[in-house]
């Protein structure tokens, strides 16, 4: 049993849409059944979390963090049992502090081939002690279901233009048969006016939000996935979710989408057995 402090910007209870904070929940919650006592820290959390001593640090997403306290990262630097989980690309950090970070942890745990591939490819091949670890997902909520297809393109997630929102619109504009069904949330627009601004679209439906776990019937109820980002995805949790259930057709930019490329690699039922089997190896690399 180890005394963990888990850091990250923002916990499941702060964001609950969040798919990094869905990730590391179901990660403390694996370590908790393990019989290890986790602290989990965020941005708002006092310092004084770090004055204790604890067998592992474990650190995640920390650009609020490093923003608002840089003297928590410095902690986190120190640590002699450090482990790192990086969910994005990391670009908020400067170039040595980003070196220092990877170098000083005792294991780097990063989402695919492709999430590894393009962090060396953007800061260099300083990486050491790598372990590839899928996104957690619940395989026996998100799985293969013969229903009927009643929809026929969706995007299930966080509406904004580095996720692809504009390259949705023109999509649905260039292609007046398809339909998209739009199931998802903004940090800048409210329900009300997500669904005047979709409602300006005829072959588009906003049905607002649903609970994650609905989402599950959606995918397996769908031709389609429509997911086209400006930025790279490390895996995708909307990606991973949806081959599992059996969608078919991805439209968009195939090649920058880490879970799908894991996908066309390792087959359905390995990759099923990657998200299925996460947090037990997660632990498992950690303790080794």
């Amino acid at each position: 049993m180890m005394r963990v402090l888990f850091v990250s910007d923002l916990t499941l209870e702060r964001n609950k849409v969040g798919g990094a904070q869905l990730s590391n929940s179901f990660i403390v919650e694996r370590g908790k059944q393990l019989g290890h006592e986790i602290v989990e820290h965020d941005y708002e959390s006092s310092i004084v979390d770090f004055l204790s001593t604890y067998d592992l640090l474990i650190s995640s997403n920390l650009e609020v963090i490093s923003n608002r306290s840089p003297e928590k990262l410095n902690f986190i630097l120190k640590h002699p049992n450090h482990v790192r989980i990086e969910h994005d690309s990391c670009s908020y950090l400067q170039q040595e502090t980003r070196k220092s970070l990877f170098k000083s942890s005792k294991k780097n745990f990063f989402l695919s081939k492709y999430h590894i591939s393009f962090f060396r490819e953007l800061y260099g091949d300083f990486f050491e002690n790598i372990e590839i670890v899928y996104d957690p997902i619940d395989t026996d909520i998100f799985s293969l279901k013969d229903t009927p297809k009643i929809y026929d393109v969706v995007y299930c997630g966080y509406i904004h233009p580095l996720k692809g929102s504009d390259n949705l619109i023109k999509f649905a504009r260039n292609n007046p048969d398809r339909t998209l069904d739009v199931f998802g949330w903004s940090s800048t627009q409210s329900p009300d006016d997500l669904k005047k601004y979709f409602q300006t679209k005829s072959n588009i439906n906003y049905r607002g939000v649903v609970e994650h776990e609905e989402i599950a019937s959606v995918f397996q109820q769908s031709k389609a996935l429509f997911h086209n980002p400006l930025v790279r995805e490390p895996f995708c949790r909307m990606v991973a979710e949806a081959l599992l259930c059996g969608v078919e057709e991805l439209i968009g930019d195939k090649n920058k989408i880490g879970s799908y490329l894991e996908f066309q690699d390792v087959g359905y039922e390995n990759f099923k057995d990657g998200c299925k089997n996460a947090t037990t190896k997660f632990w498992d690399k950690v303790s080794s």
